[in-house]
């Protein structure tokens, strides 16, 4: 029965064990990282929501991006912070938690990361909005296109 009692407090121990240095060295990287990369996609957004214009040529007029830049002066770039904001509040529980079996450890992991994901994939999400045309639209400009590109096209959709 003694034991018994020892393997018990050797697992509750296991729980309470402190933290390595790799472990706060890959939240600061993660932190600081995804913070950095954050800043830097927002600022790419907002700088190309700038330069959107019907004279310009990198996003198309009909498109969901230009619609998105135009109201709220492109308020929707504000999701790749949002998404880094996420990511340290997760990425702190992940660090509070850490500890116990592997596989608590592998998603505890995974949770470090998303400082750096979470904004990357609110980037890859807005980045895809540049692409948006409807299928009428978009048979109406490659009749266009088919036709030899004269005068005005009906509709902007190009893929930038």
């Amino acid at each position: 029965m003694g034991e018994l009692g020892t393997d018990v407090d050797l697992e509750a121990d296991l729980d309470d064990e402190p933290l390595r240095w790799y472990v706060v060295a890959a939240f600061m990287l993660a932190v600081v990282g995804g913070f950095a990369l954050a800043v830097w996609l927002t600022a790419g957004w907002f700088g190309d929501c700038d330069r959107t214009s019907r004279e310009k040529a990198h996003v198309a007029d009909d498109s969901l991006r230009a619609t998105l830049c135009e109201s709220g002066h492109g308020a929707a770039g504000l999701l790749v912070p949002g998404g880094w904001v996420l990511g340290l509040v997760l990425a702190t529980i992940a660090l509070l938690r850490w500890g116990g079996s592997r596989l608590r450890a592998l998603v505890l992991a995974v949770l470090l990361l998303t400082p750096v994901a979470l904004p990357a994939a609110a980037y890859a999400g807005l980045g895809r909005s540049s692409t948006d045309c409807t299928e009428d639209k978009l048979e109406k400009f490659e009749a266009w296109v088919d036709a030899g590109s004269r005068g005005a096209p009906p509709y902007d959709c190009r893929t930038f």
